[in-house]
C-alpha cells in the first residue's frame, strides 16, 4: 500500500469561504455531522477512506445540482467526478469544517457547470428525477414538487433568469441553506433571499398559481446574473 500523500504546502483559507458556523436548514443529525467531519479530517491526512464517505454524502446532491446547471446527464456525471478529483487533491489544504467543505464543493461544482455550459448549448434531457428528487430522503418541498407535472415544472424551472435558476438548483437540488448558497455564489445573504423569492414567485405564475401583486405572464428579474 503507497504512502499516504504529503499535505501540499499552504492551505486554502477559510476566510474564503465564511461557513464555519452555517449549516444547512435541511440539515444532517447531529450524529451524521459528527463522522462526516471525521471523515474530512481523516481524508486531509490522506485517508482514501474518509474522501469515499464525504463522496457517498454529497455525491447524489451535487449531481442534481449539475443536471440543473448543464442540462445533460452525462455531462453532469462527467463533472461530478471532476469535482471531486479536484477536492481530493486539494483537500489536505482545505482550512475549514464540514459545512464550509460543502459550500467549497458547490463553489468548484459551480464552476465547473458555468466552463461547460459557455461551451455548450444543447437540449436538455428531463433531469427531474436526477434533480428533484433524493429517494429515501425526507424532503417536504421536493414531495410537493413531485406532485406537480414533471415537463411544465421542467421547463418552468429552465425558464427562470440565469441567477434564479441556479439559486432553485442549489435550494431544492442541493439542499444548500441560504446562507451556504450566498457563500458559494458570492452574493449577500439579502440579494440571495431576494432571488429566491423572486424564483417563487415565477414558478408559482409559471405553475398556474396566484401570486399577490404580480402581473400574469411576467417573469421577474430576466437581466439578473450570478456573476
Amino acid at each position: 500500500m503507497s504512502a499516504p500523500p504529503r499535505p501540499r504546502p499552504g492551505r486554502i483559507e477559510a476566510k474564503r469561504l465564511p461557513t464555519r458556523n452555517i449549516r444547512s436548514d435541511r440539515g444532517y443529525p447531529a450524529g451524521q455531522m459528527s463522522d462526516l467531519e471525521d471523515a474530512l479530517e481523516r481524508a486531509r491526512a490522506g485517508d482514501a477512506n474518509g474522501m469515499a464517505e464525504l463522496y457517498r454524502a454529497y455525491a447524489a446532491p451535487l449531481l442534481a445540482y449539475l443536471v440543473t446547471q448543464v442540462r445533460r446527464r452525462e455531462d453532469a456525471e462527467d463533472l461530478l467526478g471532476e469535482v471531486f478529483l479536484s477536492a481530493m487533491r486539494d483537500v489536505s489544504r482545505f482550512d475549514g469544517n464540514i459545512g464550509g467543505f460543502r459550500a467549497w464543493l458547490y463553489r468548484i461544482a459551480s464552476n465547473r457547470a458555468v466552463d461547460l455550459a459557455r461551451r455548450n448549448a444543447r437540449r436538455p434531457e428531463d433531469p427531474l428525477a436526477v434533480a428533484f428528487e433524493q429517494p429515501g430522503e425526507a424532503d417536504p418541498a421536493g414531495e410537493a414538487l413531485g406532485r406537480v407535472d414533471r415537463e411544465r415544472l421542467w421547463r418552468a424551472v429552465m425558464a427562470l433568469p440565469e441567477a434564479q435558476r441556479q439559486v432553485v438548483a442549489m435550494r431544492l437540488a442541493g439542499g444548500l441553506s441560504a446562507p451556504e448558497i450566498a457563500t458559494v455564489v458570492g452574493k449577500p445573504l439579502g440579494a440571495v433571499k431576494a432571488l429566491q423569492h423572486r424564483a417563487l414567485v415565477n414558478l408559482t405564475k409559471a405553475l398556474g398559481g396566484p401570486y399577490p401583486g404580480v402581473p400574469e405572464g411576467r417573469l421577474e428579474g430576466r437581466e439578473e446574473t450570478i456573476d
